[in-house]
C-alpha cells in the first residue's frame, strides 16, 4: 500500500505514542513503571517514526538509492525519538524536580 493511502489515524500513531509517553513521565514522577513505560513509548514513538518515513519515501531501484531512504528513516527516527526524550525528561524535570 502506497504511503499517500494510508488512512489518516496511521500518521497520528506517533504523535499519539509522544504525548503517552511524556504524561507517563509526568505523571507517574519517581516510579517504576512510569519510567518504564514512559521509556518503551519514547522509543515506539522513534521507531514509528522510522517506518513512516521509510515507507514515505521513494522506492527506487538500486542499492544507493536502497541505503539513502534506509540512512534518512534512521536519521528521521532518531530525532523523533531525541525529541520526544527531551519533551519527557523536561516535563519530568519541571513538576517532580530530582533535586
Amino acid at each position: 500500500m502506497a504511503a499517500g493511502r494510508l488512512p489518516l489515524w496511521v500518521w497520528t500513531l506517533p504523535v499519539a505514542s509522544a504525548v503517552a509517553a511524556v504524561l507517563a513521565w509526568t505523571v507517574w514522577c519517581n516510579t517504576e513503571r512510569g519510567t518504564w513505560i514512559g521509556g518503551v513509548l519514547i522509543l515506539t514513538s522513534g521507531v514509528l517514526v522510522l517506518a513512516l518515513a521509510h515507507e514515505s519515501l521513494p522506492h527506487r531501484r538500486g542499492f544507493a538509492a536502497w541505503l539513502w531512504r534506509w540512512v534518512l528513516a534512521l536519521l528521521a527516527g532518531a530525532a523523533a525519538t531525541g525529541a520526544v526524550f527531551f519533551a519527557a525528561g523536561l516535563g519530568y524535570y519541571l513538576l517532580c524536580p530530582p533535586f
